[in-house]
């Protein structure tokens, strides 16, 4: 026959100690970090469209404004993104080439209504704002000379699986990786210009 071991009270002291310093460990890392421990998704915030497609009102997208210093190499690697982080581009070191009399460039994201840039291209439908990226030397005002691809990141509303880039009145395709869990899209991108996600 075989003998039942009995639970010892040290043994159920021993347990009860460590689930109130686990517990205490929760409490004492904050909200923050207890989240990590729950095993699920957070949903999506609505998109903020500069022209609804259905027509419903969204709370208007944002704009961005940010500077890379530039020195005898080139500009400093940063990032500039919109507030509401549907837009954001990304400049490696070395991206914007020196300028004489320049010190740094300044980059602008603007959300525009992509439909009225040009229309998409056969098979494709834009399922984001447009966003117009520019760079000038801020100094001189003259448009900033890249050198190196940029990556741009787009939050799409629904879908997506390329970026378009706005040129002559047309949209180039650029292959994207897209994040599902952010539904973010990310290209590189040798010139700047206007950019959309698209299905």
């Amino acid at each position: 026959m075989l003998a039942l071991r009995r639970t010892t009270p040290r043994g159920l002291t021993a347990g009860a100690a460590l689930a109130l310093l686990y517990l205490g460990a929760i409490l004492g890392l904050g909200a923050p970090s207890a989240r990590l421990l729950y095993d699920g998704t957070v949903p999506m915030p609505p998109y903020q469209w500069v022209h609804p497609p259905n027509g419903a009102g969204t709370a208007p997208p944002s704009s961005a404004a940010g500077t890379l210093a530039l020195g005898a190499g080139g500009s400093a690697a940063n990032e500039i993104s919109t507030d509401d982080l549907q837009a954001s581009v990304t400049f490696p070191e070395g991206a914007v080439a020196p300028h004489a009399g320049d010190s740094s460039v300044k980059v602008t994201i603007t959300p525009v209504d992509a439909a009225t840039v040009a229309r998409a291209p056969a098979g494709h439908r834009f399922d984001s704002n447009g966003y117009r990226i520019e760079a000038v030397y801020a100094a001189s005002g003259t448009p900033a000379t890249l050198v190196k691809p940029v990556d741009v990141a787009l939050t799409y509303a629904v879908h997506a699986t390329i970026v378009l880039r706005a040129q002559d009145k047309s949209w180039t395709i650029l292959p994207g990786t897209v994040f599902p869990a952010s539904q973010q899209i990310v290209a590189h991108s040798d010139r700047l210009g206007t950019f959309a996600a698209s299905p």
